[in-house]
Formats: C-alpha cells, sequence, structure tokens
C-alpha cells in the first residue's frame, strides 16, 4: 500500500509542476531574450544543391566502413539492429573510386560545417529521403532533404557506390 501512495504523491507532483510552468508560461513569467541574427554571424539565407557518390568498402584490405559494436543479436536481425559502425568513405564527383574526390563521409562533414541528416537509408527503395535537421560552421540552422540511390552494391566483395543529391538551405 505504501508505494500506491508514494506513487500517487509522485504523479499529483508532476502534475502540479507541470500546470505551474504552464501557468508561467501563460503569464509571460520567464525573462525574453530577444536575439538579433547578426549576433548569432547569421549572413544571408541560402540553397544549395550538392550532388556525389559516396563509396564504401566493408572488406579487406583498407574497409572504409568498420563495425565497432553491436548487440548480441544484431546478427540474427533482419535489419542489422544494434549495430554502431564508423566510416572514412571517399565522396567523389562521379560513380567510379578515380573521380574526383570531393570529401570524406565521417558522418557527413563538408570542410567548412557539417549537416546533420536523419532518418532510414535503406537499400531496398529506389530513391530514399531523409530530411537534414541541422548544421555547423557555414551549414548553420541547415535544413533540407537528401535523395539517395544505391548505384552498385556488391554484397560478395563487400562494396558500394552509394548517389547523393543534397538540397540544403543554410546561412
Amino acid at each position: 500500500m505504501h508505494f500506491k501512495q508514494s506513487l500517487s504523491v509522485a504523479v499529483f507532483s508532476i502534475f502540479v509542476i507541470f500546470y505551474i510552468i504552464q501557468i508561467a508560461v501563460a503569464l509571460e513569467l520567464f525573462p525574453k531574450q530577444e536575439t538579433n541574427p547578426v549576433t548569432l554571424s547569421l549572413r544571408v539565407e541560402k540553397f544549395s544543391h550538392f550532388h556525389m557518390y559516396l563509396h564504401e568498402k566493408g572488406g579487406e584490405p583498407n574497409p572504409t566502413t568498420i563495425l565497432v559494436a553491436s548487440a548480441n543479436t544484431t546478427m540474427e536481425s533482419p535489419t542489422g539492429f544494434g549495430a554502431i559502425a564508423v566510416c572514412d568513405s571517399a565522396l567523389t564527383a562521379g560513380p567510379e573510386p578515380s573521380s574526383e574526390l570531393l570529401g570524406r563521409a565521417q558522418g557527413f562533414y563538408t570542410s567548412a560545417g557539417a549537416v546533420s541528416i536523419m532518418g532510414r537509408n535503406t537499400l531496398v527503395p529506389e530513391v530514399r529521403e531523409m530530411p537534414i535537421v541541422g548544421g555547423t560552421g557555414l551549414l548553420r540552422f541547415a535544413r533540407g532533404y537528401v535523395e539517395g540511390r544505391t548505384h552498385s552494391f556488391n554484397i560478395t566483395a563487400r562494396e558500394a557506390t552509394f548517389e547523393y543529391d543534397i538540397y540544403v538551405y543554410h546561412y
């Protein structure tokens, strides 16, 4: 019986705190702080389209993607749930690994900032769409989306080439 009383008191306390915060917000009791975009070093908003190919190699020698951790059930999972991999994959202007090197994907970094991409990037759909949820540096306040396509995939050699079109608004 003591546990139920403690739980009831805890739930009641949470609701009281929640309503106090709601009232404070409604009455504008929290101090407001206006932020000028100039103080954030924001420039004029721009729209950019990046087109590139990512080359992944999982097999030896010189893999660009390595599995560093997994759950006990990861290998039995049809989706690979629980796998954590790190990558250092080439980003090129064309589908050939020898084409012009534009940068390297290590999460997804660019030379003057980073873009944060979320979403599911599976091989099954012909075109995959993932949202851009933020950025840093010259890509600060980034928003937009990425279209991904599988250009080539060789499961035996553990090699793949992916094509990406990145459409992003940024400052």
